[in-house]
């Protein structure tokens, strides 16, 4: 029976890995094509890029600075929002908890019009916060939090109560080594929705170009170095999702040997 088990593990991670495989297969090809030249390959495009576009640097450096203020901002204030529709009895939690779920399948075509009257009225339109602001609270995030959340135990918080009224004790002591694993996804979600940040950049940054993220820069560089352009705009999503995949595959093993 064990080894019929084994067998059939063996086959879903096999198939796993080919799934993988087939979806990062453009990703390679971007990587390879960045190092060809017409004398073979080379890191010319690279010295080209860097040499004669220092404004690609600055974009990154936007990219970089929206990915990790809006995932550290997104999670900082999902946490609490999610407790408190996982573990706070108050009227209309149900409902108001409904909205959440009505505005995370809502498309960002749809909203985006909200934010540019209220990003307008306040007159931060070509301004970073216009950007970053809005995105913070997640819908998605704060729903996979708080699914999470409700699997704690209420005696085991009631526990808690008994020690500390401290709410932020609570969370350090209590929530946040129990959903640890989902913050991480959420942080990696979070982090790889705001690094390909398009729609809301080009709307609410329409004049400013020394803000703007990469991924709205990239079509302002030349077609032969475009794979150059890819292979640096993908990096820091392909490590990140590299390092979460292997953790969760050593988590896996240890799981597994126990």
């Amino acid at each position: 029976m064990a080894s019929k088990r084994a067998k059939s593990d063996y086959v879903i991670r096999g198939i796993l890995y080919l799934v993988a495989a087939v979806f990062a297969l453009p990703a390679v090809y971007v990587i390879f094509s960045s190092f060809w030249t017409e004398g073979g390959f080379g890191l010319g495009q690279y010295q080209r890029l860097f040499r004669d576009y220092p404004s690609y640097l600055v974009a990154l450096r936007n990219s970089f600075f929206y990915a990790v203020v809006i995932t550290a901002g997104g999670l900082l204030l999902s946490v609490p929002v999610a407790y408190l529709f996982a573990k706070v009895r108050f009227r209309g939690r149900n409902s108001l908890f409904f909205i959440y779920i009505v505005i995370m399948m809502l498309p960002a075509q749809s909203t985006i019009l909200g934010q540019y009257l209220l990003m307008q009225s306040l007159g931060w339109i070509d301004t970073r916060q216009a950007l970053y602001l809005p995105l913070m609270l997640s819908p998605l995030t704060v729903f996979l939090l708080r699914q999470n959340l409700k699997l704690i135990s209420a005696e085991l918080i009631d526990a808690t109560r008994l020690e500390t009224n401290s709410f932020f004790v609570l969370l350090l002591r209590i929530v946040l080594p129990q959903i640890k694993g989902t913050i991480a996804a959420a942080g990696v979600l979070l982090f790889c929705e705001s690094w390909n940040i398009i729609e809301q950049a080009m709307i609410l940054l329409p004049r400013n170009e020394e803000i703007k993220p990469l991924s709205v820069m990239m079509g302002r560089y030349p077609e032969e170095l475009r794979a150059a352009c890819a292979a640096v705009y993908l990096a820091p999503v392909g490590v990140i999702l590299l390092v979460f995949a292997l953790r969760s595959l050593g988590g896996g093993k240890r799981a597994g040997e126990r």
